[in-house]
């Protein structure tokens, strides 16, 4: 029994007297750039689809124009191109589809599409708004200075 007294004390001694071992801290990367590289590499805001090169993205062929891109409304939806093919009424087409025979929608930007077409990739861009001829109205309309002073409104009135 007094083995065992002992025992107990002497165990309780050491484990008040003795200190706590303390976990070493994780090591922190001091270096800017390569803590960048670091929180980068674990895409933090999922991945970006891969950058196509210059050399492999060609401009579109004449037949085919862009009219306009719908963003998808929620996440994994498809977006839809506008595309008007050969002169005709323009079309919607979702990515991944088939516009035509051979012509397959690949990818959807903000301002212009990707197509793929007999394996190679190519791009057509939306036509640029400030160009005259592009189908875009003009932002305002102001109306001649003859129309302007006949319209009763603008008149002056003289009570």
């Amino acid at each position: 029994m007094v083995a065992l007294l002992a025992w107990t004390g002497a165990s309780i001694f050491w484990s008040l007297t003795t200190p706590t071992t303390v976990e070493p801290a994780p090591a922190m990367e001091l270096d800017p750039a390569r803590a960048a590289q670091s929180i980068a590499a674990r895409h933090p805001f999922g991945e970006a689809p891969a950058p196509t090169t210059a050399a492999a993205v060609r401009s579109a062929p004449a037949d085919i124009a862009l009219r306009g891109v719908i963003a998808p409304g929620r996440k994994g939806q498809p977006a839809v191109a506008v595309l008007a093919i050969g002169g005709k009424a323009p079309i919607s087409v979702r990515e991944g589809e088939e516009a035509v025979p051979g012509t397959v929608l690949y990818r959807v930007h903000a301002r212009e599409v990707e197509i793929k077409r007999d394996g190679e990739i190519l791009s057509i861009k939306l036509p640029d708004r400030t160009q005259p001829g592009s189908g875009k109205a003009p932002d305002a309309v102001t109306p001649p200075p003859a129309a302007a002073a006949s319209n009763p409104r603008n008149r002056e009135r003289s009570d």
